[in-house]
């Protein structure tokens, strides 16, 4: 059996602990979809206008029907507030703990036509466990070596080994239904307690299924998870917003911190700036003091000298 849809948050994280997923309904208020909505189809236009747009869903490196938009912290406060909504501290938190920050936050329009994705884990970065023993430094792959196409170690784990702790977490703000029909977002539940990544060329053996929830519920998911976009084979466009948290002593898909517009600084609340990765945590992310918090504009130290013994 797999979770449906529920607006009981205990039952939610349950969810996510036994299948990797949850979708709580009526995240967002009507007022608060609507204006997401509208947000998202004028940003999405307007980038469509000045030939900024990403497309794609026609398989990889080719440009398809589908639009991506990044960096959605710019682009409306509607955008912003979904990175703090107390659900993102609940579920988020649930996986992640306390202390989690921005790793990516985008939009994905899926139109008619868009291809499947196929299935992948966001965590595909992270080392296997790897045998104890002098024999591991010669055996393990080197951890810059690693690549999103999964070597052998990845798809046929050694579940003796263990499996690596979540540390990516996922939200998915759905601005639209979502149908297996417009491309719902394909999951294999339970594949996050498996501690392997999907074969990319055999996916058929998988029991994937797609979630099927109305406009305004949150899908929220491990980023063990192996996941992927549906295929879109008819009906109206599939909006959706997609927010990616990490662990804060992870790097971010994007440069938050770089990112930020520096004009939104004073407008923004200490709890977004925190999770943008502006507070330092135990000394990371700092420049010179390893307390406090940077800014965008940080004051920087560099060559000095002494000024006693000059004329």
């Amino acid at each position: 059996m797999i979770p449906t849809p529920t607006a009981d948050l205990d039952q939610a994280k349950r969810d996510l602990t036994k299948h990797g997923f949850c979708v709580v309904t009526d995240a967002l208020a009507p007022n608060e979809l609507e204006a997401a909505r509208q947000r998202l189809v004028e940003q999405s236009e307007a980038e469509i206008e000045l030939g900024i747009a990403t497309r794609d869903g026609a398989g990889p490196g080719v440009q398809g029907p589908n639009q991506r938009m990044w960096n959605l912290v710019n682009k409306g406060a509607c955008f912003r507030d979904m990175i703090t909504h107390p659900l993102v501290d609940e579920l988020v938190g649930h996986v992640l703990g306390e202390h989690f920050i921005l790793s990516t936050h985008s939009a994905n329009i899926a139109k008619p036509g868009g291809v499947r994705m196929g299935l992948h884990t966001d965590q595909w970065w992270m080392p296997p466990p790897v045998p104890r023993g002098p024999a591991t430094a010669s055996t393990a792959a080197r951890t810059s070596d690693i690549t999103r196409n999964p070597t052998d170690a990845f798809v046929n784990h050694d579940a003796g080994l263990g499996i690596s702790p979540p540390v990516v977490a996922n939200t998915m703000w759905m601005l639209s239904d979502f149908s297996a029909r417009n491309g719902s977002t394909e999951v294999v539940p339970g594949s996050h307690l498996s501690g392997a990544h999907p074969d990319p060329d055999n996916q058929d053996r998988y029991d994937i299924v797609q979630p099927e929830a109305p406009a305004g519920s949150l899908m929220v998911f491990d980023g063990r998870l192996w996941h992927g976009t549906g295929a879109h084979t008819g009906g109206p466009d599939r909006l959706g917003v997609l927010g990616t948290f990490c662990s804060p002593q992870f790097r971010q898909q994007e440069n938050q911190t770089l990112a930020l517009d520096p004009e939104l600084w004073d407008t923004i609340s200490d709890k977004l700036k925190a999770r943008l990765g502006f507070k330092i945590w135990y000394a990371y992310g700092r420049i010179e003091s390893p307390v406090g918090e940077v800014t965008p504009t940080p004051e920087r130290i560099g060559e000095l000298r002494p000024s006693h013994g000059q004329a």
